[in-house]
């Protein structure tokens, strides 16, 4: 029987719109959670609680201990020093903690929302990357014979073998890079996802170079 944020805001307005209209305390936060919308199984929690006579202090403190968010749970506490004054201007308060509530939350969704693309766009980046560089360093060993047939020059088989170990560094040097402007820290699964991605690549480009030489 817990208490998402939206049902915490829904809970708030609920009681301050009941608050404005001038009933009590106990009546306007009886019918709130009595609105609630909630599936049956909670809804008729909801009714035990509500049967069981408390008074709204008591009320407020069960669903301080019912919201999943004990930051958030604070609120019903402030609320029960809030009741000192007229219904009327703690409705008003109550409104207006939550619309603040509500800007923060949406405020918190678009945050999520642009963290999420962000890491969405750093996995694209970093996938391609990786792919491209080990396409290359399996396809290494083609480009150095063009290179020694029209430069006339010698690469040694130790370089060879160096090189896509080179090519796998500057892949996972720009995840970090990435990351780091990105998030301000590094994402490791984003580092294994394009690891792999690397790897692959390689191995697929090394098998079509040798059935094809």
């Amino acid at each position: 029987m817990a208490l998402t944020n939206e049902e915490v805001i829904f809970l708030l307005k609920t009681i301050a719109n009941n608050l404005i209209l001038g009933r009590s305390i106990e009546n306007s936060i009886f019918l709130a959670i009595k609105n609630l919308q909630e599936n049956n199984q909670n809804k008729e929690n909801w009714i035990k609680l509500l049967n069981l006579g408390l008074g709204y202090k008591e009320l407020l403190v069960k669903l301080a201990d019912y919201t999943e968010d004990k930051s958030l749970s604070r609120v019903w506490l402030l609320l029960s020093k809030l009741m000192g004054i007229s219904s009327y201007e703690t409705g008003e308060k109550i409104l207006e903690i939550a619309d603040n509530l509500e800007t923060n939350r949406k405020l918190m969704e678009k945050r999520n929302s642009i963290l999420k693309a962000q890491r969405y766009k750093t996995l694209f980046l970093g996938s391609a990357t990786s792919i491209f560089l080990g396409i290359l360093a399996g396809l290494a060993p083609l480009f150095v014979t063009f290179v020694a047939i029209f430069r006339n020059i010698t690469i040694s088989q130790s370089t060879l073998n160096i090189m896509p170990f080179s090519l796998y560094f500057i892949a996972i040097s720009s995840i970090y890079f990435i990351s780091d402007i990105g998030f301000g820290k590094i994402n490791f699964k984003t580092i294994i996802f394009t690891t792999i991605a690397y790897v692959c690549s390689f191995f697929i480009a090394k098998g079509i170079l040798l059935l094809v030489l």
